[in-house]
C-alpha cells in the first residue's frame, strides 16, 4: 500500500507542478505536458495498485466515485494538452480554462482518500 500511496503523492506533485506552471506562465509548454503525462502515469499506477489490494473491488463510495471520475477527467485533460501543444490557439485557451477545474476535482478525490489511508 505504501508504494501505491507514493505513486498517488507523486501524481499530486507532478499534476500540481504542471497545472500551476501553465497557469502562472499563461502558456502551455512541452515540458509541462511531459510532467502532466508523468503525473497521469503515477496516478494510474497508484489507483491500479489500490484497486488490486481492495477487499471489495466494486464497492461504491464517495472516494471511489470521485477518484475514478478524476482519473477520467485527467485523461481527457491530458488528451487536450496534446491537442493544445500541436494546434495551440483555441485549444490552448480552453485547456487553460479547464486546468484549474480538473486539478481541483482531482485534489478533492485525493483529499477524500486521506482519512481512508491505512499504512
Amino acid at each position: 500500500m505504501i508504494i501505491a500511496v507514493l505513486f498517488i503523492v507523486s501524481a499530486l506533485v507532478l499534476y500540481t507542478t504542471a497545472i500551476w506552471s501553465e497557469r502562472i506562465s499563461r502558456r502551455l509548454k512541452r515540458w509541462m505536458v511531459v510532467v502532466f503525462s508523468s503525473g497521469f502515469i503515477c496516478d494510474l499506477a497508484g489507483t491500479s495498485m489500490m484497486f488490486l489490494r481492495a477487499e471489495h473491488k466494486f464497492a461504491l463510495s464517495t472516494h471511489v466515485i470521485s477518484g475514478y471520475s478524476a482519473l477520467l477527467i485527467m485523461l481527457l485533460h491530458l488528451s487536450w494538452a496534446f491537442l493544445a501543444i500541436r494546434k495551440q490557439g483555441r485549444y490552448e485557451s480552453y485547456f487553460t480554462r479547464f486546468s484549474l477545474f480538473a486539478w481541483m476535482l482531482w485534489l478533492t478525490a485525493f483529499l477524500s482518500g486521506m482519512p481512508r489511508a491505512n499504512f
